[in-house]
C-alpha cells in the first residue's frame, strides 16, 4: 500500500493540472472550420455572424484568428453547419446530395475583405435579408433565394429532374412551411 500511495498522488496531481478534456473559454464554443483551402482545424469558435459577418477561432494552444467568409468554407459550432458563400454565412438546414436548404445568418455588405492583412475589397455580400432562405443544388453554383412569393417557381426551376416535385410546384401546391419536406423529398426522388 505504502508503494500505491506515491503514485496515486503523482496521478491526483497530473489530472489536477491536465484538463480530460479542453474546456471552451468564455464565450467561446466547441466547433471546427474548413478552411478555404480545405484544411480542418478544431478548436474553439466565438461566431459574431450576425452582427460583424465574421467569427473568431481560438486553437487549443489559445492563438485566436478573427475569420470572414472569404477565408472559410464551413464552420461546425457544437454541431450545427455553416457554410460561407460570396462572404455570408448561412446555416445548414437540411442538406442532401442533390440539394440543400440554408437560412443567412450573416449581411457582409460593406465589408472589408482582408487577403491576410492586407484589405483587398469591399464585399457585395449577397442577396436577401438575414435568416431569409436559399437552396443550393448540385447542379448549380449559385445559391438562390426562395420565399413564399417564389416559392412554387422556385422548386419548378431547381427540381425539374422530379416529376412529382415538378408537378406540384407548377400547380401551385406547395406551401413556405413544407420547404423543408420539399427539400428532403427531392434528395430522395430518383
Amino acid at each position: 500500500m505504502k508503494q500505491l500511495f506515491p503514485l496515486l498522488t503523482a496521478l491526483a496531481l497530473v489530472f489536477a493540472v491536465t484538463p480530460l478534456g479542453a474546456q471552451p473559454p468564455a464565450g467561446f464554443k466547441a466547433g471546427y472550420i474548413i478552411t478555404a483551402d480545405g484544411i480542418r482545424q478544431d478548436g474553439f469558435i466565438k461566431e459574431n455572424f450576425k452582427s460583424k459577418a465574421s467569427f473568431v477561432f481560438q486553437t487549443a494552444a489559445g492563438k485566436k484568428t478573427t475569420y470572414g467568409g472569404n477565408a472559410v468554407n464551413e464552420v461546425n459550432v457544437e454541431g450545427v453547419s455553416y457554410v460561407s458563400y460570396a462572404n455570408d454565412f448561412f446555416k445548414v438546414v437540411r442538406t442532401g446530395a442533390k440539394a440543400s436548404l440554408l437560412q443567412k445568418v450573416s449581411d457582409a455588405t460593406g465589408k472589408v475583405i482582408y487577403n491576410g492583412t492586407e484589405a483587398a475589397g469591399i464585399s457585395s455580400g449577397t442577396e436577401g435579408r438575414i435568416n431569409d432562405t436559399f437552396i443550393k443544388t448540385s447542379a448549380q453554383p449559385a445559391f438562390t433565394l426562395v420565399n413564399k412569393d417564389n416559392l412554387n417557381e422556385v422548386i419548378s426551376d431547381l427540381f425539374p429532374d422530379c416529376p412529382a416535385i415538378l408537378s406540384a410546384a407548377k400547380a401551385g401546391q406547395f406551401q413556405y412551411n413544407e420547404l423543408e419536406n420539399v427539400v428532403t423529398r427531392y434528395n430522395e426522388c430518383k
